[in-house]
């Protein structure tokens, strides 16, 4: 019984999510998610109650995905250049697995006000310790002179975009180079997330 339970609600977090990501939160509704999920909008309540908590239990696993990479890399205690890295290449490969979320969250969350605050409520609790732990790596590397001064800020929000942008830009990318098939797709995201990681290590360089 708790094995059902559990696929059926997957199965609704997963329909939820498509939902969110063609329509938009605003667009989407619970019918239309229960009838994409092949479930009784009763059965679609009894999980979730509202729209409101679809969003934010996706999101929240979205965040955790991410944040429990992050922590795998930072207690592995590897070399500062690795450790950022890998950091780098994790958040990289978390939206090559999920390209519509940086849409997502342009277009729907950063203009909707209440879903603003609730997307920074998870990110505060759930990446709060990882950032803590990202910043006394930097100042380290500062105190020993081996990086520049810089602050966790501008560090964060250098390749947090420079990784988004690869990837809301790539439509024209592909349009301009001709990258039509997934094996030349591959080859170029695995270049441009090396490129990126040299990016974020050479702009660290005293």
């Amino acid at each position: 019984m708790i094995n059902n339970e559990l696929s059926t609600e997957q199965i609704i977090l997963e329909a939820a999510e498509a939902e969110f990501f063609e329509k938009g939160y605003g667009n989407a509704k619970t019918v239309s998610i229960a009838k994409r999920a092949g479930v009784s909008h009763s059965m679609l309540y009894y999980y979730f109650r509202k729209k409101e908590n679809l969003f934010q239990m996706i999101f929240l696993k979205k965040i955790q995905m991410l944040s429990q990479a992050f922590e795998g890399i930072i207690i592995q205690n590897l070399s500062f250049a690795e450790t950022i890295r890998l950091i780098v290449e994790a958040q990289f490969d978390f939206i090559r697995k999920n390209p519509q979320l940086p849409y997502f969250v342009l277009n729907e969350i950063l203009s909707n006000k209440e879903n603003r605050v609730l997307v920074i409520d998870v990110l505060y609790y759930k990446i709060l310790d990882i950032f803590d732990k990202i910043e006394k790596l930097l100042s380290d590397e500062i105190e020993k002179g081996a990086i520049r001064p810089v602050k966790m800020r501008d560090f964060m929000m250098n390749f947090l975009s420079l990784n988004i942008s690869s990837f809301v830009a790539l439509p024209i990318i592909q349009e301009i180079f001709s990258i039509k098939d997934e094996k030349s797709l591959n080859i170029f995201l695995d270049e441009r997330r090396e490129a990126n990681v040299q990016f974020i290590l050479n702009a660290l360089k005293p």
